[in-house]
């Protein structure tokens, strides 16, 4: 689980990680030749549901299909993919695991272009790339530093196939800005919330059952801060999609129950997590949120929320990734005798 100097070491590693993709992500882009197929993306281990994160931001940013598994599930299903100059991106932490090596291999077999986003250079994974991403952060793939980076690189790699090879779009500037700004706004947020902060991990702690329900780019971190809670004796917690939260109305969101709903004012799914909460409401759960004070609908439906700086839909997905992986650590810490 996580302690504080790992949360506090993450402005860091995300400041290193955002300038080396600056520098060097846009020069693959362009040595890549991505075809007319579908882009597939694999998660590697504890990376595996990262690769579902991948799949929304190709799909915004340069409008590309995506297949996105984890490594094992798309070796037993999908090998049929692997063709000739078919583009595979593998994401894995350390970059030691067997079966992302076997399946690197294959696709380089098959005259696949095999690209890496890892933390590890020299791992046995990346000697087996034709091109290699870096992220710069310590720790394995449960650490919340390399997590963060992982989720932060990939939305970044997408928006720079896009301003690399589409044609301009008015925001990409402002896309651009706020990717170099996280850093700064993580500080900001560890420095300026943490009494709020302590109180919203304090109430968690808690809640019998909680159900964090995010979509789109926020349905990776609402999974992450699920992944990480479950490891406590309390609250009971589980992540659920927003359209899965609506379609099984009657199961989620009870009286008794707990709702944290994830989400921001420039996401595009931002109507439909409304409506999940206006569900829960009239089921009877607490709802909790996290947000930022230009989504009004959400915060003034709320028993308890946490109000971060609005940013646009990716940026802004990563830093809910930090407040939850926060969070997270302070109901570790209440639960704490």
């Amino acid at each position: 689980m996580t302690n504080r100097q790992q949360i506090q070491e993450i402005p860091g590693a995300l400041r290193l990680t955002l300038e080396k993709a600056g520098a060097d992500y846009g020069a693959v882009v362009r040595k890549v030749r991505w075809g007319d197929g579908p882009v597939l993306v694999c998660g590697a281990g504890d990376c595996g549901a990262l690769s579902q994160a991948a799949s929304y931001a190709f799909e915004t940013f340069p409008g590309w299909p995506v297949v996105a598994r984890p490594v094992e599930v798309f070796q037993t299903y999908a090998l049929a993919l692997l063709k000739q100059r078919s583009v595979l991106i593998i994401i894995a932490a350390a970059g030691e695991w067997p079966e992302a090596q076997e399946l690197a291999a294959t696709a380089k077999q098959r005259g696949c272009i095999v690209v890496v986003l890892t933390n590890s250079p020299e791992s046995p994974l990346a000697k087996l790339a034709d091109h290699v991403l870096l992220t710069r952060s310590e720790g394995g793939a449960d650490s919340p530093a390399v997590t963060l980076c992982l989720h932060a690189a990939l939305n970044f790699l997408a928006f720079e196939a896009a301003r690399t090879l589409k044609r301009p779009e008015p925001q990409w500037g402002q896309v651009n800005e706020e990717f170099d700004q996280l850093p700064e706004k993580i500080e900001w947020l560890f420095t300026q919330l943490p009494a709020v902060v302590r109180s919203f991990g304090a109430e968690v702690a808690r809640l019998r059952t909680l159900r964090v329900v995010g979509g789109g780019f926020y349905q990776f971190p609402s999974w992450w801060a699920a992944r990480q809670l479950q490891s406590l004796a309390s609250p009971q917690v589980a992540a659920v999609e927003a359209s899965e939260f609506l379609g099984a109305h009657a199961q989620f969101g009870r009286a008794g129950e707990a709702v944290l709903l994830t989400s921001g004012s420039h996401s595009k799914i931002k109507k439909l997590l409304h409506r999940c909460a206006e569900q829960a409401r009239a089921n009877g759960a607490r709802m909790l949120s996290l947000t930022d004070g230009n989504d009004r609908a959400l915060v003034e439906g709320s028993d308890l929320g946490i109000l971060v700086p609005p940013l646009l839909e990716a940026p802004a997905s990563t830093l809910a990734l930090f407040m939850l992986e926060w969070i997270a650590w302070e109901v570790l810490c209440a639960g704490k005798p």
